[in-house]
């Protein structure tokens, strides 16, 4: 039996989605790295290494970075020149999750997600103007201790873009939001951390029920990806629960010119 413990290597999950793209664009999403809890500067450093490995266009954050930020044995701020050179051709993105709401730290988390260079998207959208079309992202507060508004994912400019996605920090509400959104990107379950042969996950949390890990398709044209995370909270370990940075192909149209 296989235990992952907390240096076990990152796996990278791809996914391919044919779009409307003239051409084709690579999305990174990662989530849950828990800093402070089994997971140091050193490990958000191999992280990053990682993620420009994979060349991405867009970098996309959905949550709970500091497992706690109150308890940190270091300066908190000591992650910004770390995640500052996380690079993206059109911008990283982040939604807040639980644990950045623990402590009544949100704005601090927030300034210094926004000092690395990370777009917040709270209840807001934004257009991505790529070479390859428009996509629309937007973003919504976290369920259990933010404001959320599902509505906001109705509300934005009248462009019809090329793709579009959200940003959520707990998947359970996915069907709350506008239904045209074409992926939804996710975490807060962490796969449940520890998972059992044939049984899957023992335990996940609150607006984490229905939706533990994995692609779904929620609508004919819309998908939900919950993402397994990379960090852990409460226990130290993983088990059969791989850590992982989803990367997800976007394939331009085929017959675009």
């Amino acid at each position: 039996m296989k235990i992952n413990f907390p240096n076990s290597n990152i796996k990278t999950k791809e996914i391919s989605f044919n779009t409307n793209l003239q051409h084709d664009i690579k999305i990174v999403h990662i989530t849950d790295t828990h800093i402070g809890y089994h997971f140091d500067l050193e490990d958000l450093h191999q992280l990053v290494l990682s993620i420009n490995a994979l060349k991405p266009d867009i970098v996309c954050f959905t949550g709970d970075c500091f497992d706690n930020i109150k308890l940190l044995n270091f300066n908190p701020k000591l992650i910004i020149p770390l995640l500052k050179t996380i690079y993206s051709k059109y911008g990283k993105y982040f939604v807040p999750g639980n644990h950045d709401y623990g402590s009544n730290s949100i704005s601090e988390v927030l300034n210094i997600i926004t000092q690395s260079g990370f777009n917040v998207l709270l209840n807001k959208h934004h257009y991505i103007q790529t070479h390859g079309g428009n996509i629309l992202i937007q973003g919504i507060d976290d369920a259990c201790f933010g404001q959320p508004s599902y509505n906001a994912s109705f509300k934005h400019d009248e462009i019809t873009p090329d793709f579009s996605l959200c940003l959520m920090h707990e998947p359970d509400n996915v069907k709350l939001l506008n239904p045209n959104i074409n992926l939804v990107l996710s975490g807060h379950t962490h796969g449940g951390q520890v998972r059992l042969p044939k049984y899957g996950a023992i335990y996940t949390p609150d607006f984490g029920k229905i939706y533990k890990q994995g692609l779904y398709q929620i609508r004919r044209y819309q998908y939900l990806y919950v993402n397994f995370g990379i960090g852990m909270t409460r226990l130290p370990i993983r088990l059969f629960c791989q850590p992982e940075i989803a990367l997800f192909h976007l394939k331009a149209n085929a017959y675009s010119t």
